[in-house]
């Protein structure tokens, strides 16, 4: 999350709330739509004003009423004019995040609209179909429902919330999506670092519906099992689901090395786009296991390997594959992280080329929020430099259409692929 200058604002004090349900209840806390509003200082409401969906504790003038942690509050500009209505936690280093432009009340109506409107997009993109079931419906500001990040595998709903506001209205998401989806099971997925922030307790559980540990579902026609409560994110990195369809279609007769692979995506459609060989590396011994199984269950020929990603390019022969990709965790957490994070971008993507052919593609992929596109593209080239080569970008890339994003929120815009042509 963005760090930002807290402002001397008034506030009410805030601890942790506790709403794991107890068995048979929603555990619900009182969710309070106030009358309290927040009035931004002088000049800064144009970015509100622009579509940006977060007003940083050091945008706030003051706060009028009696405006709690999760309530949903009125912003209004500097002259008092409504710019809308959002969630408000003023310990928080974004105190509102924007619901609505509107002044209409937030309520279990307003959540079953906002879900319904987004599946109408997700049908207008054409998902599902009948060669993909995995994709996202609910991508938080992208649908205008900041903290909340909605899965679909298949018939099961897995959520993510990473606000106090969302967090005390679980029940009313809920109901929406049983409204809109019948979903034969929801997880809720707990996100630990947002909720300490947010102050609110987390727990993965299976929130409603038919208890299970995986789901089956199809990604452009290749089956996948997800595990969403002991997977990483919701189970699937659903957003780099175009990306691995780009490799596949680049992948005809290449050896192919897929680096952090964790359930093989990019090496399953690399072999059934016809590579002459796939080798998939990730550290975690689950995950190369994960990888076997779905190689067999579609048919198809993979070579996992639990290493190190950095030992296996330290000893890789020269030379000794086609296209390579690179997508590995996030390296910059936060702003103090970025220089460590370069260095180790530049080192990844070094090593890499030095892996790859003349005539070769490497695909390179960041999901750090604090790594630009711009300057991903200055490591790579730091990068190339290392490694003695020249590399040309082909194509740059992102989140697939199912994450939408408000136009000029570039906080949101975290996912950066390059498809670099190395001679």
């Amino acid at each position: 999350m963005p760090s930002a200058d807290r402002a001397d604002i008034p506030v009410s004090p805030i601890s942790p709330v506790s709403d794991s349900p107890p068995p048979g209840s929603e555990g619900e806390i009182i969710a309070r739509d106030s009358k309290a509003r927040v009035v931004l200082r002088q000049g800064r409401a144009r970015p509100l004003w622009f579509g940006h969906p977060w007003v940083y504790a050091n945008a706030i003038g003051r706060v009028e009423g009696d405006g709690l942690p999760g309530d949903i509050v009125s912003l209004c500009d500097h002259d008092g004019r409504l710019i809308g209505r959002g969630i408000f936690n003023p310990r928080s280093q974004i105190p509102v995040r924007l619901l609505t432009r509107r002044d209409e009340p937030i309520d279990a109506a307003f959540f079953r609209a906002r879900v319904a409107a987004a599946r109408a997009l997700r049908v207008r993109l054409g998902l599902p179909n009948a060669s993909t079931s995995a994709y996202r419906l609910i991508n938080s500001e992208g649908d205008n429902l900041p903290g909340l990040v909605v899965d679909i595998y298949d018939d099961t709903a897995v959520v993510q919330i990473t606000t106090l506001g969302m967090a005390i209205r679980r029940a009313m998401l809920f109901d929406a999506l049983e409204a809109e989806l019948a979903p034969r099971t929801i997880f809720e997925v707990a996100a630990q670092s947002y909720a300490e922030l947010e102050g609110f307790s987390a727990t993965s559980r299976v929130a409603r519906g038919t208890s299970r540990s995986q789901v089956s579902c199809l990604e452009d026609g290749i089956k996948l099992d997800v595990e969403p409560l002991s997977g990483q994110k919701t189970g699937m990195f659903i957003d780099q689901r175009d990306n691995r369809i780009r490799v596949g279609s680049l992948a005809r007769g290449a050896r192919v090395l897929d680096c952090y692979a964790y359930a093989g995506g990019f090496g399953l459609q690399a072999a059934r786009g016809g590579a002459k060989s796939v080798t998939a590396v990730d550290s975690s011994a689950r995950a190369v296991a994960r990888i076997g199984a779905h190689a067999a269950a579609n048919g198809l020929t993979v070579d996992a390997i639990e290493a190190d990603v950095f030992r296996f390019l330290e000893t890789a022969t020269p030379g000794g594959f086609d296209l390579i990709v690179v997508d590995p965790p996030k390296f910059a957490r936060a702003r103090k992280d970025l220089e460590a994070a370069r260095k180790g971008y530049e080192r990844l993507n070094a090593l890499a080329l030095g892996a790859l052919a003349p005539g070769g593609f490497l695909i390179t992929c960041s999901c750090s929020q604090n790594v630009d596109v711009v300057e991903f593209e200055r490591i790579l080239a730091a990068g190339a430099k290392q490694a003695g080569r020249q590399v040309r970008i082909v194509e740059t890339r992102g989140a697939a259409p199912d994450h939408p994003l408000p136009a000029g929120f570039s906080e949101g815009q975290y996912l950066k692929v390059l498809v670099a042509y190395a001679s």
